[in-house]
């Protein structure tokens, strides 16, 4: 080993693992550590989703921009070979900076290879939600093991479309920083998306995050096929820096009749400190085609994240067809698993968030065969 491998990080007295930062501390080649921003005009006219990531035990850095608007998905993808700069959070146009830790956050796309282009800070308005640590083996193996905290605030800024500024002033904002072990990744093992994998674990998964001006939700729950939660995590975090855990969210949906896209969601939410919220979600935007962004076997070559294809940039434009098309130079496209912003109404208040309803399989009981 030469002082090549170091990283900067390795001047501190944070090691966890005998080795340099620059190595994972697993050699499970499914590892990656990952950045994910996403913000919405609260009009609802665009919005945007961006992410990155590093795969170290595969050599790979990837990353990409999406915009939204007037129906339409445009998506930027990135990638590189890893080699020794894993202290480099830039990938193709793309650029992270941390301006102030889980205060302030830099996004940029340079514009300089694909048609988008953006110059965004994010400042946040609440505390870090910090999930609990995710284990999953239930099928003998570890499929996957994630560390991940989420966080609410605000975006400012601009972003461009074929040389089309649009301003973003005061968006809101979303983003999540997760680390560990999940399927999906560098082609290895089946995505996520496998119609086999759907006929083999039906479920509902719901995602939602809202604020009001005193304070946010955070709240990811899972049920089974016969309507029993399986999985159930979140906060309601005050401005005060108060955080309380939802131990209670019972979830109602509303589906567009033959479709997995919900018209409205009702959470119910009761904390343990005994404060409840009744929360209304309705779409904002169409829901994003995920595929677009590398994720569910996207890149041209189908592969999906974390795989080596050297350096390289891809561009495409989606055409959204409500309630679940997707069309790519007029013809269907797979779409990847669906994600969304909504308008949201907590206890009364209109407010704006991210909602999203992943249904998978036969589900009797939410109307879905």
């Amino acid at each position: 080993m030469n002082t090549r491998a170091l990283h900067p990080l390795d001047e501190t007295l944070m090691h966890q693992v005998p080795w340099p930062f620059g190595f994972a501390g697993t050699s499970d080649p499914r590892f990656y550590d990952r950045y994910w921003f996403a913000g919405v005009d609260p009009a609802g006219d665009a919005g945007f989703i961006s992410g990155m990531a590093l795969y170290k035990n595969i050599g790979v850095c990837d990353g990409y921009g999406a915009v939204q608007r007037g129906g339409r998905q445009f998506n930027s993808r990135w990638s590189r070979p890893l080699t020794t700069a894993t202290a480099q959070s830039a990938v193709g146009d793309l650029a992270v900076a941390i301006l102030e830790p889980y205060r302030t956050v830099r996004v940029a796309w340079s514009g300089d290879s694909t048609p988008l282009a953006a110059d965004l800070v994010f400042t946040s308005a609440f505390d870090p939600y910090t999930e609990e640590h995710y284990l999953d083996a239930s099928t003998g193996r570890v499929t996957q093991e994630i560390t991940r905290y989420n966080q609410i605030g605000r975006w400012d800024g601009w972003l461009s479309i074929d040389g089309v500024r649009i301003s973003v002033d005061d968006w809101w904002a979303v983003r999540d920083h997760s680390w560990g072990v999940r399927p999906g990744v560098g082609g290895i093992d089946r995505s996520v998306a496998d119609p086999a994998a759907r006929t083999a674990a039906p479920m509902m998964h719901t995602v939602l995050y809202a604020a009001t001006a005193d304070f946010c939700v955070c709240v990811s729950r899972r049920e089974n096929q016969r309507g029993t939660v399986t999985y159930l995590d979140g906060e309601v975090i005050g401005v005060d820096g108060r955080h309380s855990t939802v131990v209670i969210a019972d979830v109602t949906t509303e589906f567009v009749p033959g479709t997995r896209t919900y018209r409205s969601v009702r959470l119910e939410v009761e904390t343990d400190a005994g404060a409840r919220h009744d929360i209304v979600a309705t779409p904002l935007l169409d829901p994003w085609a995920y595929a677009g962004t590398g994720y569910d076997g996207g890149y041209r070559d189908g592969r999906g994240l974390g795989v080596p294809r050297g350096d390289l940039v891809e561009h495409d434009v989606y055409e959204l067809v409500p309630p679940e098309a997707v069309l790519l130079d007029g013809d269907p496209t797979p779409s990847g698993h669906r994600e969304q912003f909504a308008k949201i109404v907590v206890d009364g208040v209109t407010t704006t968030g991210y909602c999203t309803v992943m249904a998978r399989g036969s589900l009797p009981h939410r109307g879905i065969g």
